[in-house]
This record gives structure tokens, C-alpha cells and sequence, in this order.
């Protein structure tokens, strides 16, 4: 004997695409609006693109090959980052040069940049590049640059060696808005920017001199980044420093 339907408590019956729906019964349905309210939600939180891609041309031309007494020279001595499949995914475009003034002092220079920051595709820290590359990590340090007025941008100061090379190293992060100053920080940064709902570009902006002397190293290249900064357009601040001056 078939059941037709469902006995109601006036003693009518009720059809079975009226209780359930075609064989859903409402606990199901009710589940199922829910299912869909979480995904509708996950949707709209998804962090969207911000930052479009740079040209390479455009990317080489927001630092000047030369400014105030300052000269590229044609050949390198940098650390650069392991080339790898992963690697390559880490940075749109990594720019390296010498740059060397009228006393002889010479600043390496490298400027990596992506477009987006995941979770599995974020800057490298210097110090992880350096120690690949055979060097001990003698000291490391949060380091703040200080520029006009009460401006300074949050950088980290890092010193490695391996044989007699002792490079002393002058680096930051920016992460969107963001300078975070150590791992934990960058990442953070990056959580922060998704949860206001876009991917956060990525720099990373380092500056080296073989000298075993920190403190006058750490002069050196500060005075070289604002002698930079003050021979570059809005443009060009925006992607070094963001909205620090």
C-alpha cells in the first residue's frame, strides 16, 4: 500500500511535492540555503586583484640609472635569489645594479616586485637568499631609515659573511601598505589585505656594501636611498615607499 501523502493535524493530507519538494524534505532545504549563503559569502570576500601588472620597461624606469652623484656601474657582484620554478613565481621583475659615487663607494642594488602576495607565492627575506648562497646570517635587526621630517620607513639592517666578503645589507618589505619588518609580520600583512578584501603587490627593496663596518654602511646607503627618493616622481615613490612621503 502506497503512502500519498501526509496526514495533517485538520486530518487533510498534503501532496508529497508540497512536504518535501519532489522527495527533499525541508531539513534539506534548509540546509541547502545555507550551503549557498556560505558559498555567496566566500564569493564576495575573495580577495580581489588591486595592483595591475608592470611592463618591464615601465618597472626598469621608476628607479634612475643615475641621480645627484650617483652612477650605475655594468657589472655586479649581487646575491640574487635561487632561480627555481618557485622562484620565478615569487617576482614579476628583479632589478639589479651597481651604483657607485665620486668617492669610490659602491652600493649594490636590487629591487624585486610582484603584482600579488598569495600564501604560497610571497617575497624572500635576504637573509634566506644570502644563507643559500654560503653565507653565514651574523647579525640581524629591525632598522628604521630616517627620511624628512618624522618620516622613516621600517627596514631591517643584516650582516653576512663568508670568507673575508663581510656585506652589510639595508633592506625593507612593503606589502600593500604595509612594511612589515619580519616574517611573521609580512605575513600578517598579507592576512590584513585579504580580509579587507584585495591581494596586496609586493617589494622587496635591498641595498648592499662589502664593508665591516656597520654603522658607517648603514650611513652610506642611507643617505643613498634619500638622495633616490628625492630624484624620483610620485610614481616612482608610490612603488618604493608607498605612502610614506
Amino acid at each position: 500500500m502506497s503512502v500519498e501523502g501526509k496526514i495533517t493535524p485538520g486530518g487533510g493530507q498534503t501532496s508529497p511535492e508540497a512536504s518535501g519538494l519532489g522527495g527533499l524534505s525541508r531539513r534539506h532545504i534548509i540546509m541547502g540555503a545555507s550551503l549557498l549563503a556560505v558559498s555567496g559569502l566566500a564569493l564576495a570576500r575573495t580577495p580581489k586583484r588591486r595592483y595591475p601588472d608592470l611592463s618591464e620597461k615601465f618597472y626598469e624606469g621608476l628607479f634612475p640609472s643615475s641621480f645627484g652623484n650617483w652612477r650605475t656601474l655594468p657589472v655586479s657582484e649581487l646575491v640574487l635569489p635561487p632561480e627555481s620554478e618557485q622562484a620565478n613565481k615569487l617576482y614579476q621583475h628583479i632589478l639589479t645594479r651597481t651604483y657607485v659615487n665620486p668617492q669610490g663607494v659602491g652600493i649594490m642594488f636590487l629591487a624585486a616586485y610582484n603584482s600579488e602576495q598569495l600564501n604560497n607565492v610571497q617575497l624572500h627575506r635576504p637573509e634566506v637568499c644570502y644563507y643559500a648562497s654560503g653565507f653565514s646570517i651574523d647579525a640581524s635587526s629591525p632598522y628604521d631609515i630616517p627620511l624628512q621630517g618624522d618620516d622613516y620607513i621600517p627596514a631591517r639592517s643584516v650582516t653576512a659573511t663568508m670568507g673575508s666578503r663581510i656585506e652589510n645589507i639595508l633592506y625593507w618589505t612593503r606589502i600593500g601598505d604595509s612594511f612589515p619588518q619580519s616574517w611573521a609580520a609580512q605575513r600578517i600583512a598579507m592576512t590584513k589585505a585579504n580580509l579587507e578584501g584585495y591581494l596586496a603587490d609586493g617589494l622587496l627593496l635591498r641595498l648592499s656594501v662589502i664593508n665591516p663596518d656597520r654603522d658607517k654602511a648603514l650611513t652610506q646607503m642611507s643617505g643613498f636611498i634619500r638622495d633616490m627618493i628625492a630624484h624620483t616622481g610620485k610614481q616612482s615613490r608610490q612603488v618604493i615607499v608607498g605612502n610614506i612621503v
